[in-house]
Parts: C-alpha cells; sequence; structure tokens
C-alpha cells in the first residue's frame, strides 16, 4: 500500500502498480497533474485527448494504487470533479522491496524500459534539427529545450546539499506553475517535462561501455 503524505512523496512497492504508472495515457496524467497541481475530468480530458469517460477510469487506476485522489475543495459544485496528486512531492518507486515482492522483478525491467524510453525520447527532441534535412522549414517550431551536462568532484554530504537545493528550485518554479494556470497571461505557457540525472562518472562509463561491446 502506498504511504500517503502530503509533504513528501508517495512511496510505491507494489510491482501492480507500476502497470498503472506505466500505462501511456497515465504518464500523460500523472504528468499534467504535476504541472497543474489540480485539475477537472474535462480539462484533463482536452490535454491528452481522450474522452472523459476514459480518462475517468484511468485516474480511478491511478487512484486505486495511491498516486492520485479527489481534491473536493478546488469544486466550485457538486458537478465538478477535480484531481490532484496525492503528494506535493509526487512519488518514489523503493525498487529493492518491489523486486522482493511477487511479479516484483519483471516490474522493475518495464520500469526500467519505460525510464531509458523517456531518456532517449527527451535526448532525440532536445537535438533534432530545426530545419529538416530537405532544407524546408518544418511543420513544428524549433525545440524550446534545456540541455545542460555537468561534472564535479563533490563529498557525499555535499551532493545531498546540492540535490536539496535542485529541489527548492524546482519546487519553487512548480508551484509558481500552478499559481499561473489560472492566469490570464499575455505570452502562452507550454508544458514542459525534463529529468536530472547524475552518478559516478566510474559507474556511468562501466556502463556506458558494457552497451557499447557487441553482442557474444
Amino acid at each position: 500500500m502506498a504511504r500517503v503524505d502530503r509533504g513528501g512523496p508517495t512511496l510505491i512497492a507494489d510491482p501492480k502498480a507500476i502497470a498503472a504508472i506505466t500505462h501511456p495515457v497515465r504518464m500523460r496524467l500523472l504528468a499534467e497533474l504535476a504541472s497543474r497541481g489540480s485539475a477537472r475530468v474535462s480539462d484533463l480530458a482536452s490535454a491528452v485527448g481522450e474522452p472523459g469517460n476514459s480518462v475517468s477510469f484511468h485516474l480511478r487506476q491511478l487512484a486505486r494504487y495511491g498516486l492520485i485522489e479527489r481534491n473536493p475543495e478546488a469544486a466550485t459544485d457538486g458537478r465538478e470533479r477535480w484531481w490532484r496528486r496525492t503528494s506535493e512531492g509526487g512519488f518514489t518507486i523503493d525498487v529493492d522491496a518491489m523486486c522482493r515482492r511477487e511479479g516484483g522483478l519483471a516490474a522493475a525491467g518495464v520500469l526500467r524500459r519505460v525510464a531509458e524510453g523517456h531518456v532517449l525520447a527527451l535526448h532525440r527532441t532536445t537535438y533534432r534539427r530545426a530545419i529538416r534535412d530537405t532544407g524546408t522549414q518544418p511543420e513544428m517550431p524549433p525545440p524550446r529545450a534545456i540541455s545542460d551536462d555537468f561534472a564535479m568532484r563533490l563529498t557525499d554530504d555535499e551532493l545531498v546539499q546540492m540535490r536539496l537545493e535542485v529541489m527548492d528550485v524546482l519546487d519553487r518554479w512548480t508551484a509558481m506553475s500552478h499559481d499561473s494556470t489560472t492566469a490570464d497571461d499575455r505570452e502562452p505557457r507550454r508544458f514542459y517535462y525534463g529529468v536530472i540525472m547524475a552518478a559516478l562518472e566510474s559507474d556511468l562509463f562501466d556502463t556506458y561501455q558494457a552497451q557499447m561491446e557487441p553482442n557474444t
């Protein structure tokens, strides 16, 4: 069962929850709720391009595993159904605990493939050409993205401190994003998705080398 805590991330260890999280439509719904803070079913249906009854079903599946919950405080009448994430901190997956449960290893494999797909998609989106090889103007505008590699030497305590400072920045901008969802802005706001990752250089290059070795 997921740990419910509005202040900290919801802890997930149930292998069955991975199927709920990694469904393409549900991943988009979670992302929309992360960026909006709270939203109606009709707004979410419009955002993901799915019928309202289908979105309601997917939301109930996410709620089943403690990832989201109803937000009656946002409703102005009894007919509106608003949803929000169970925790402002999102969720975290205890992979070790999950792998000790039946079906955990298979769920971990699904999670790994989805995570790798996200990183690959972000890389391709960030570095795609603004003008196609044909020389014609692309159908979509050039990507608006952030790409910044970094390398540094830190103690374990310094790494923890840096992570906390980065999270403070992200939390501040996320809160601003939530406050602006109903604002009448002249400049359009776009939904951005990103991932921040860092690992020991030795582990990174060991993994990279293993990927480059031909299969034997």
